[in-house]
């Protein structure tokens, strides 16, 4: 009796030999190559896009979603908590304004266009920043930070740039657009109780 070729087949099962050569693969991969358990499993962390340490492409995108997620972790997560200003003649609470960065992304964004149809750029930008107020409020306590004070620092942000648009089919054209805009932002911080002023007294 004729018997098709398909029909003979080894006596391990298929899954038992694909558990078996995963299995071979993974121990060769880190054992022999530079890439022990410790070094794949010490950089874990969920900012990764795969949660792994090893290098893995990504998009332009996605880097730079993930450089403003860090960034925005290491400003807005980190609550600052300065230290008291002894003296009369301190200078003023309000000494670290904001950058041109943080003043940049408050600016309204705008849709880059269809090139080569309609494409728009943003260029020459000059930024103004001026300090128009300051306010301390008295020492109070708060939760997890202590007798602390409340400083209110507000600032204007003047943004002048020049919105480029052009266009190269099917009618060619440029224009130049000369804008200006304004943004105040509030950076307010903690700054601890200054205790009673010392008074040396003379020794008794």
């Amino acid at each position: 009796m004729f018997q098709s070729a398909r029909h003979r087949s080894p006596m391990t099962p298929r899954w038992v030999r694909g558990l078996i050569a995963g299995a071979s693969l993974a121990v060769i991969a880190t054992s022999h190559v530079g890439c022990g358990i410790d070094y794949v499993f010490r950089s874990i962390s969920p900012l990764h896009v795969t949660g792994w340490s090893f290098a893995f492409p990504i998009l332009p995108a996605q880097q730079q979603r993930l450089e403003e997620d860090m960034n925005r972790e290491e400003r807005s997560n980190k609550v600052p908590i300065l230290d008291p200003i002894p003296g009369d003649f301190a200078p003023a609470a309000c000494l670290d304004p904001p950058s041109e960065s943080e003043v940049w992304h408050k600016v309204p964004k705008f849709k880059n266009g269809c090139p080569p149809f309609y494409e728009t750029q943003r260029n020459n930008v000059r930024i103004l920043i001026e300090k128009i107020g300051e306010k301390i409020d008295p020492c109070k306590i708060y939760p997890l930070a202590g007798p602390c004070q409340l400083v209110h620092c507000h600032y204007k942000c003047t943004v002048y740039y020049d919105e480029l648009y052009w266009s190269d089919y099917p009618i060619p054209f440029n224009h130049v657009d000369h804008k200006v805009e304004v943004v105040y932002l509030d950076k307010d911080h903690l700054r601890r109780c200054g205790g009673p002023p010392q008074v040396d007294t003379p020794p008794l």
